[in-house]
């Protein structure tokens, strides 16, 4: 798993969660299944943040969260909302579901570490 996800950090700096989903799942030739890749986006997110590669971030308060947590119960905790916002999400090919596009797409809560000293938010 962990030569998958450092294959990929060179393409995270500024993605939203969207292009993050579809650049794990790009090399599925069957259908995705929409709990395991939750999943994994979310093994993803916690990998990230235990290499100091992104950071969690509080929008409202405009400012970074460091809250002594685990990078895993930080990941679960940004994309905790995701059965919520998406009630009628399929078991299969979630990218089939506008909302779940739209969710992926607009979704925030973290902030790319550029070399330690620069914030770079998804776009």
């Amino acid at each position: 798993m962990s030569d998958k996800f450092e294959a990929l950090v060179k393409f995270i700096k500024g993605e939203n969660a969207y292009n993050i989903w579809n650049d794990l799942n790009a090399r599925s030739d069957e259908t995705v299944d929409t709990k395991k890749s939750i999943l994994e986006l979310i093994d993803f997110f916690a990998y990230l943040l235990s290499a100091n590669i992104i950071i969690e971030y509080d929008l409202e308060k405009q400012c970074p969260v460091f809250s002594g947590d685990s990078p895993r119960k930080a990941a679960e905790r940004i994309f905790g909302d995701f059965f919520e916002k998406n009630p009628i999400i399929p078991d299969k090919s979630p990218s089939d579901s506008d909302d779940f596009v739209a969710y992926m797409i607009y979704k925030r809560g973290w902030v790319y570490l550029s070399e330690g000293t620069c914030l770079i938010f998804p776009e």
